[in-house]
């Protein structure tokens, strides 16, 4: 029986939803579990598209006053106790500030204030009457008009609504912030960081901290923002990352989801490969937006996630600092990574802390946790790796467009790996020279090791894993080769290549001959399946390099 879906694709409007009859996975227990969680304000980081807007909206929904029942038939209706006593029962406060993304700290502030403009003129009600006082009625119509421009008096808007609801509605309100940290990450890229972590420590500070009018709060982002840097003196906070066993199933399909979802009989398994990779608790998790895509069109695999990511901000990272090349290399080839996570992120450290790197790409959705521990000094150590061929997909790109020159298209790249599959190497030697010269970010010079050019050649050869599998430093016959290329149905050409980096320019082609003969000596081609096979030496100094090869059909 062939499967009708409907998934609002791009809606994270509950109401919208439920009321259109769109396809929706059921996730309301995650309201019961947030109102019977004894922390008063709750934090969830989870990635981009992984379901946390639509959660607060679902939160707004089931909690908010005067809002119709748009529950009938979920889960939560079999807890019959808990919907009497928590539904419709609470003034709620709903904004996010995913929209909040601008080149300069004035545009974005004066977002923020259109954002408090809008939510104080959906409750200009509490100007009837005298609830308001002078003083308060002047607050409430400069934030209704935009005309607030003192940083601590903006900074107290949200804190002040809480105050204006608890008179009105004569309990304290529940906050739902969505998104909190998007403001925050585009300062960061765009270079006004301290300004906006200023204006959001005032924020958030005056509105949860010590605050009779706050019934609870619940936050989501997808960093988690360290407590120095933004909640100083706030020790109410509940933080569930992708590390926390706890709420695994709420953000993202659990695979009992997405087999429910799936067309009878249908396999999971390249839908996992594809799509699956995060494990949180007990539960291995899918991303939302890619399978509600993929079921949308026709069960086609293919990039869905990726396309709507912001990956600025990875892509520069992973640029900048040249110690984490390495470990992507193998992250690529499929083998983990040890590495130490932070807690939270304090930003202006990406720049200058591997390990603050890695922690952001884990929370991002880039990479997961195959298993983490905690050792005495309470430094988190996990085992990472990439989480499936979708985020691998990111990688290998990013990557393929480091070796698009300036003034080039990605063409020149791909006609570079489509001359070294044909066997090609005369002009294979061409182009490294020119890639060594224009890619200074490499640091080529004299007296660089020569893990930097290996790092280098297998960074170029990404663009092959379609066909071949490209692995570097492992062991083959009788010691470790540098490069080897096996096309993956054993028929194609094969590539073993071997790297020597020569103290003067003078020497260049011996040390090439040394590693063309290594590759002869310990057997490197030992068990690799191919109709060919061309065995490269390549010496380095600086800028210079020299190629030697040698052919041999098997």
């Amino acid at each position: 029986m062939t499967k009708i879906y409907n998934f609002a694709i791009g809606t994270s409007d509950f109401k919208d939803i439920i009321q259109k009859g769109s396809t929706y996975v059921d996730k309301t227990l995650f309201i019961k579990e947030v109102m019977e969680d004894h922390a008063k304000v709750i934090l969830f980081t989870r990635p981009r598209r992984f379901g946390k807007t639509l959660n607060m909206s679902m939160l707004e929904c089931f909690l908010k006053i005067a809002v119709e029942d748009l529950f009938s038939g979920l889960h939560i209706k079999n807890h019959p106790e808990f919907c009497l006593k928590h539904q419709n029962k609470y003034p709620v406060i709903f904004l996010t500030f995913k929209d909040v993304k601008f080149d300069d700290f004035p545009t974005a502030y004066n977002k923020i204030k259109g954002i408090f403009a809008s939510l104080y003129e959906d409750h200009k009600y509490l100007l009837d009457g005298d609830l308001l006082s002078v003083f308060e009625r002047e607050n409430f119509e400069k934030i209704r008009g935009k005309t607030v421009d003192d940083f601590n008096e903006l900074g107290s808007t949200l804190s002040n609504l809480m105050k204006y609801f608890h008179k009105y509605y004569g309990i304290p309100a529940i906050v739902l912030l969505d998104e909190y940290d998007t403001p925050i990450q585009e300062a960061y890229l765009k270079e006004y960081y301290d300004k906006m972590i200023g204006f959001m420590r005032n924020l958030l500070g005056s509105a949860l901290k010590d605050n009779q009018d706050l019934g609870k709060a619940i936050l989501t982002g997808i960093t988690r923002v360290s407590q120095e840097s933004l909640f100083s003196g706030l020790n109410n906070v509940r933080v569930y990352t992708m590390l926390d066993p706890d709420y695994g199933q709420y953000f993202g399909f659990t695979e009992e989801e997405v087999i429910k979802l799936l067309p009878e009989k249908a396999d999971i398994t390249p839908i996992r490969d594809w799509y699956n990779g995060y494990k949180i608790g007990h539960h291995r998790v899918y991303n939302p937006w890619s399978i509600t895509s993929y079921l949308q069109t026709h069960q086609k695999l293919d990039v869905y996630w990726l396309s709507t990511s912001d990956n600025a901000l990875v892509e520069t990272l992973i640029e900048e600092q040249m110690d984490l090349r390495e470990d992507f290399e193998n992250l690529l080839q499929g083998i983990p990574s040890e590495q130490i996570l932070e807690r939270s992120l304090t930003f202006p450290r990406i720049k200058t802390s591997p390990d603050a790197v890695w922690t952001l790409l884990i929370h991002t959705g880039y990479l997961h946790v195959l298993e983490s521990s905690v050792d005495r000094t309470g430094k988190v150590k996990a085992t990472i790796a990439i989480p499936n061929v979708e985020i691998r997909s990111l990688f290998i790109g990013m990557i393929e467009n480091w070796f698009v020159p300036k003034g080039k298209s990605l063409n020149y790249y791909r006609d570079f790996i489509k001359k070294f599959l044909a066997g090609d190497i005369e002009d294979f030697s061409e182009h490294i020279e020119n890639y060594i010269t224009a890619f200074s970010y490499f640091d080529f010079d004299k007296r660089r090791p020569e893990k930097i050019y290996h790092s280098f050649m297998t960074g170029l050869f990404i663009g092959l894993e379609e066909t071949h599998e490209v692995t570097s430093n492992r062991e083959g016959g009788k010691g470790r080769y540098d490069i080897r290329i096996a096309p993956r149905d054993g028929k194609g050409r094969g590539f073993l290549l071997e790297f020597k980096t020569a103290p003067q320019e003078s020497l260049l082609d011996e040390y090439a001959q040394k590693a063309l003969a290594q590759i002869a000596e310990k057997d490197y081609a030992a068990g690799m399946k191919a109709s060919e096979i061309i065995s490269i030496g390549m010496a380095f100094c600086g800028e210079k390099v020299k190629t030697v090869h040698k052919d041999e059909c098997k």
